[in-house]
């Protein structure tokens, strides 16, 4: 009994002892596994100690460089951002992330080819990550729309837009439809001029990269009769026609350095775009391009351009780009506080009675037809001020290198003698000079001191708050000593429009004396036959609508708000706003007469213009 109670305990004790060798087997294994599910490669220590790959220590690089592009980026150092961008890609060419982040620098700062470059090989490195793809479309649609290929960007707004179907894609298929319906109105605009005029004036359009398209009308280079080059019609126009909307290729403030600017921004523009490259091209640089044949018009519809495509040729040497200075020095056009370089409106000839008017929104340059034009007519425009005696109209001129023949010019020196008029334009002296010359120059010799009592005798008035009147007689004199000099010269009624608005300043002051004077009527005479001389030397010019603007007003206060003058005046103010501003139409119109009033009570300059 003994000996069988020993073997029972012996075979319990090897169960205890083989149950607690289990226990602490399973927690070998338990603890072993666990470590193995810690490690990587699931081959426990040994994937430990095992060094990553050259490929994965390089994609690891890369993103960090990329990291640091945006931080760059983010402080608007675009071109730092770049360099970042291109060492990622370096280290990791199929960086999605770095191409489109690229992209949007090249977005930032305009350049929009590289755009397009880089956000279609964000496109191609991004199948199978939806929302980097969807990121690298809506880049790639803004890139074209930057380069006007309004077309493509709304097919690729489009494609994006259905590519982002899921709930969670909701804002960005909303941005997507955003720029397709914004491609749409561009293409709208640059195929057929369908603009919102008023809204382009009144700063009504938001756009991502422009407020309008670039449109080129019923218009054309063309070689003229006289073996010039210049502008002309295709088919006949109406009066308040648009016949074109040009961006500028380089724009500058005025001062000391605005011509190193202007040339600075063609030098940029002729690397960045290709198709600004082409325009530059055929843009003229002397007189000596006059003998040059005129330029295919398909150079400056961009929207339709063969070198706004990719890989279009582009300067490869300074060399190619030394003619850019002769550029800004023939084609650079001045508005009040800005100079620029716009492309098509570079050929228009000048002229002193002009039949076109360009308005400057912003940037962005309208020319609208001041007249009706049959097909085949030449386009002209005032360079500069054109309501003064040709004497300061010849001083603009010849700063520009050329002297002005148009019909105004030959007929307002007929009868001078030539040699360049030898002293006919001395006031002191008129001696070889015509009868226009001779009348104008008298008159202004005259007007000189009546002008300066005037404006005393009107800052007495103002001082004394209305107690003293100024003196009117001696301006109503000076003008009927005028036209009785026109008179006996027997002029057609343009000839007299001509004669009298190189005089602009005397009727210009003579209405507002009569305004401070109370003499109504006879402001309402004089002031319609300012305007009607206006039609003749500036239609469509701000001129006219702020004499339009004060008929209207002055018929009120003098014949009261129900009169027939009333009516007429307005109608006159309504017609003059829509020659010069276009189809615009009720409370865009009420604001832009507003506006009108403002610049008149102000005495500043148009309200759009720059």
């Amino acid at each position: 009994r003994r000996a069988a109670r020993g073997e029972r305990n012996a075979r319990s004790s090897a169960s205890a002892s083989e149950s607690s060798s289990g226990r602490e087997r399973d927690s070998r294994r338990g603890r072993r596994r666990a470590r193995e599910r810690a490690m990587p490669f699931g081959l426990g220590g040994l994937g430990a100690a095992l060094p990553k790959s050259k490929k994965a220590q390089k994609v690891d690089e890369a993103d960090a460089i990329r990291v640091e592009g945006n931080e760059k980026f983010a402080k608007g150092d675009y071109l730092g951002a770049i360099a970042a961008y291109d060492a990622a890609l370096k280290l990791n060419g199929s960086d999605a992330s770095a191409y489109a982040n690229k992209a949007e620098c090249y977005l930032r700062a305009r350049v929009f080819e590289k755009a397009l470059e880089c956000a279609t090989k964000a496109l191609e490195c991004s199948k199978g990550d939806k929302a980097m793809e969807l990121k690298a479309i809506y880049k790639k649609s803004m890139a074209l729309n930057g380069m006007a290929r309004y077309v493509d960007a709304a097919k690729t707004a489009d494609e994006g837009s259905r590519l982002a179907d899921a709930p969670e894609d909701a804002a960005v298929r909303a941005t997507l439809e955003k720029v397709k319906l914004e491609c749409e109105m561009l293409t709208a605009q640059a195929f057929t001029g369908a603009y919102d005029l008023g809204a382009l004036y009144l700063n009504r359009m938001g756009a991502s990269f422009r407020r309008c398209a670039d449109y080129i009308g019923a218009v054309r280079v063309s070689k003229l009769s006289d073996g010039r080059r210049g502008l002309v019609t295709t088919s006949a126009v109406a009066a308040g026609d648009l016949l074109m909307v040009q961006s500028p290729l380089s724009s500058a403030s005025f001062g000391k350095t605005v011509e190193q600017n202007l040339v600075r921004g063609l030098y940029e523009a002729a690397r960045a775009h290709p198709a600004d490259w082409a325009i530059l091209k055929a843009l003229p640089t002397s007189s000596e391009d006059e003998q040059k044949d005129a330029p295919e018009m398909s150079v400056f519809r961009k929207h339709i351009s063969a070198a706004n495509k990719e890989n279009a040729p582009a300067p490869e040497s300074p060399e190619e780009l030394a003619f850019i200075p002769k550029v800004v020095a023939n084609c650079a056009i001045s508005g009040r506080r800005l100079c620029g370089v716009w492309p098509l409106p570079s050929f228009i000839n000048h002229s002193c009675a002009p039949n076109c008017h360009r308005i400057n929104v912003g940037q962005i340059m309208l020319v609208f037809a001041s007249q009706n034009l049959p097909a085949g007519a030449e386009i002209t425009m005032k360079y500069y001020d054109t309501l003064m005696p040709k004497k300061d109209r010849d001083a603009f001129a010849s700063r520009r290198g050329y002297m002005c023949n148009c019909a105004r010019c030959a007929f307002e020196s007929t009868g001078d003698v030539s040699e360049e008029k030898k002293a006919d334009e001395a006031e002191e002296n008129d001696e070889g000079a015509g009868p226009i010359t001779c009348a104008v120059n008298e008159l202004k010799r005259k007007l000189k001191p009546v002008l300066k009592d005037f404006k005393e005798e009107l800052a007495e008035m103002k001082k004394t708050k209305g107690k003293t009147v100024p003196n009117v007689n001696p301006l109503i004199e000076l003008r009927g000593w005028y036209e009785s000099r026109l008179a006996a010269l027997n002029l057609s009624r343009a000839q007299l429009a001509m004669a009298r608005m190189s005089c602009y300043s005397m009727y210009e002051s003579l209405s507002l004396a009569l305004s401070v004077t109370g003499a109504g009527e006879m402001k309402h005479a004089l002031v319609k036959t300012i305007i009607e001389d206006l039609s003749v030397v500036d239609a469509g010019g701000f001129a006219a609508c702020k004499q339009s603007t004060m008929l209207a007003n002055n018929a009120r206060r003098t014949f009261g708000k129900d009169s027939r003058e009333v009516v007429d005046a307005t109608n006159v103010m309504v017609e003059t706003h829509c020659l010069r501003y276009g189809a615009i139409g009720g409370e865009d119109l009420i604001e832009i007469v507003r506006r009108t009033e403002q610049s008149i009570a102000e005495g500043t300059g148009e309200f759009c213009e720059l």
